[in-house]
């Protein structure tokens, strides 16, 4: 009867032990069910955008912490930041924006090489962004948000590390309606509205960097 009554013992303390584990696993956050979206962002090249003979770098973009990361932004009321809860990019925002830019100057047929900063091209021009704001913005409770985004480009003389030619690029989208594709939408039509007017002006900033350069080596 001892034998049976320490056996008994035993069973319910480990029967006491596992009752709280199985509650704390009951307890842990269950992960949040992912949409993975891929930028649509499209840039037309423009026939009156200059041939270049000259290489291009493009570096990766600053920015806040809240935009180096694969969420969508959004501000839902003044001074209020959030992300779309359950969709994501398929890439961070920033190397989204990179690519975008290189694979348009690529694309545009009009300059002698672009790449990647990593990819190690003995380059002419170094193209530096700066992602300043890339959000939807609900502007009223009623209507839809409009996708804002403002990036800085300073363009760079590799060789000397002067800047030849600074901007910064304004777009504001509206989207249609307050859905996730609706918005992913305005989020593509406001990068390929920005990097069509950055590819225009980087290549004819370039080249008249260029020209004066080539001016200024020839008087000496």
């Amino acid at each position: 009867m001892s034998a049976l009554r320490h056996l008994a013992r035993n069973t319910i303390a480990a029967f006491v032990l596992v009752l709280p584990l199985a509650g704390c696993g009951s307890l842990l956050p269950k992960s949040e069910p992912q949409q993975i979206i891929t930028s649509q962002a499209h840039v037309d090249p423009d026939p009156a955008w200059p041939h270049v003979a000259w290489q291009l770098t493009v570096a990766r973009p600053s920015t806040s912490d809240i935009l180096d990361s694969r969420r969508m932004a959004v501000i839902p009321s003044p001074g209020r930041i959030e992300v779309y809860k359950g969709v994501s990019w398929d890439d961070t925002v920033p190397d989204i924006l990179q690519d975008t830019v290189v694979h348009a100057f690529e694309d545009s047929g009009k300059i002698l090489a672009v790449g990647h900063q990593t990819a190690g091209l003995h380059t002419d021009y170094l193209l530096l962004l700066e992602l300043r704001d890339d959000q939807a913005v609900y502007r009223t409770a009623a209507a839809p948000p409009e996708v804002s985004l403002v990036v800085n480009a300073k363009l760079v003389d590799f060789a000397t590390s002067r800047a030849v030619a600074s901007r910064t690029f304004r777009e504001t989208v509206p989207a249609s309606g307050t859905a996730v594709p609706a918005v992913a939408q305005a989020f593509d039509s406001a990068l390929g509205a920005f990097v069509h007017e950055l590819v225009g002006w980087t290549l004819v900033s370039g080249q008249q960097a260029k020209v004066e350069a080539d001016k200024a080596a020839a008087k000496h």
